[in-house]
């Protein structure tokens, strides 16, 4: 790795979020926000996800440092996030994405220890925005009235689960 990959734009673009976030999450409460500014929020940290990749590739800046970066700072960002709004979350859902995430670090690590790399599957980039929805979708319906929204987080989350499924799989199973 090479420090000075730390200033090409996709790793700012990371960085960048990794920073407003971590702001963001412990300067600011939830009840700070509108609803309509808070999925905006949800939505753009969402976005920036995907954006730094599509940087990486476009500008042919796809650095050994960009991607263990740009995975780590995701996990941290989305679970800052989780933890900021748990109170706006059913129980499920919120205890099912903590340990679907901890699984997830786990896998990451020892993929990080064998040097391997693991290719982002279309399956897994879907079922990113699923959840990102579901947490939009429970911002708006934070009484928990609406049960489309409730059955779309519960959906969204079975499917998190089979993603991490088949990255578990490819890491262990298949050589």
């Amino acid at each position: 790795m090479n420090l000075k990959d730390l200033f090409l734009l996709p790793n700012l673009i990371t960085i960048g979020r990794l920073f407003f976030s971590i702001y963001l999450f412990t300067q600011h409460l939830i009840s700070d926000f509108s609803i309509s500014i808070l999925v905006l929020i949800i939505a753009l940290i969402g976005i920036s996800d995907s954006i730094d990749g599509i940087v990486a590739r476009r500008l042919n800046q796809v650095s050994r440092l960009g991607t263990i970066l740009d995975p780590v700072c995701d996990r941290i960002v989305f679970l800052l996030l989780l933890f900021w709004l748990t109170d706006i979350f059913p129980d499920w859902f919120f205890y099912g994405i903590l340990i679907r995430e901890t699984l997830v670090i786990l896998g990451s690590l020892n993929v990080l220890t064998k040097t391997k790399t693991l290719k982002v599957s279309n399956f897994g980039k879907f079922g990113t925005v699923l959840i990102f929805f579901s947490i939009c979708f429970f911002v708006i319906n934070s009484g928990n009235e609406n049960i489309f929204f409730t059955y779309f987080g519960l959906i969204s989350l079975i499917f998190y689960y089979f993603v991490a499924l088949e990255y578990f799989y490819k890491i262990f199973i298949k050589k």
